[in-house]
């Protein structure tokens, strides 16, 4: 009976890790695997309030793809997909593991850095730009494509509205 009540348990421990898991993939992106809009607010809301307790400071990376339309217009939205998806891994790859990625949708990006001070948001916004810039985009038939991305950044300023900072970054490129 003890063996049973443990297998029972186990079983019930192990649906709840797969239900979480399954509420956390729904909140990626299907293309990239980025997060998505839906857990934005809660993540922004969750931050503004650490960072108005402890003192720190946050800020928003919001990145465009320059010219993505041509992509899609010249070489299919397959290729688009496929640059949209080496976007992805270079924007992973160049955060830091407590850092936010998400997909805003289409060519847009945004990307919470946490614990970081303007002047560190400002060089991760121009590394970022830089590792674009140099990569190669690979698309069907063996092309390579080259991009650039405008990056804005907003530094979140102790308002307790964080949909105040998400404007500031929306913004931000077009400045």
């Amino acid at each position: 009976r003890d063996l049973h009540e443990q297998v029972r348990l186990i079983g019930t421990h192990l649906g709840r890790l797969f239900d979480e898991r399954s509420e956390l993939e729904a909140g990626r992106d299907t293309l990239t695997r980025l997060l998505s809009r839906r857990f934005l607010d809660v993540i922004l809301s969750k931050e503004v309030t650490y960072a108005r307790n402890s003192g720190t400071k946050f800020a928003l990376l919001a990145l465009d793809v320059d010219y993505f339309k041509d992509v899609n217009d010249n070489w299919g939205h397959d290729s688009g997909d496929m640059v949209l998806q080496q976007l992805s891994t270079i924007l992973t790859e160049n955060t830091r593991g407590g850092d936010y990625v998400f997909r805003m949708g289409g060519e847009e990006f945004l990307i919470l850095l946490v614990d970081v001070q303007p002047a560190g948001a400002l060089r991760a916004a121009n590394k970022l730009r830089q590792q674009i810039a140099d990569a190669e985009f690979r698309i069907r038939d063996g092309r390579v494509l080259k991009l650039t991305v405008s990056v804005g950044v907003a530094v979140h300023d102790g308002h307790p509205d964080h949909a105040r900072i998400l404007r500031a970054a929306d913004d931000a490129p077009y400045a």
